[in-house]
């Protein structure tokens, strides 16, 4: 845990996730949108992040938009003027992302897709 309450530890994600790749910050993001009921704003994540990161507005803002063209969240406009904020709408779960990790941990630990590491009973051992 973090010393600020509530507060979780996020590891980043380095490894490719289906070609892209999640820092620290765009985890602790994903993990906040998942909590919170689809479709989400920015102001609804950085009310959420900032008393455990004092991070700037704009650094959340920035950060979910290169998430949207990372392929992590669907982003929609709420209206028609240039200034009209985003809604943004996660487009993979927590499971699916966990499947992938592990998948991917498989692939470079035993060099096996996972369903084989499991059949074989490799794990409980």
């Amino acid at each position: 845990m973090d010393s600020k309450e509530g507060a979780k530890d996020y590891v980043g994600i380095r490894k490719a996730v289906d070609g892209q790749s999640l820092g620290e910050l765009e985890a602790q993001v994903l993990d906040v949108i998942w909590d919170l009921p689809a479709p989400v704003s920015t102001t609804q994540v950085f009310k959420v992040i900032y008393p455990k990161r004092e991070l700037a507005y704009s650094t959340i803002m920035l950060t979910m938009g290169k998430m949207a063209r990372k392929g992590f969240l669907k982003q929609e406009k709420t209206g028609e003027t240039k200034t009209a904020p985003f809604m943004y709408t996660p487009l993979i779960t927590r499971e699916e992302m966990g499947m992938k990790i592990l998948e991917s941990v498989s692939q470079i630990v035993f060099r096996k897709p996972l369903k084989e590491v499991l059949d074989s009973g490799l794990l409980e051992k």
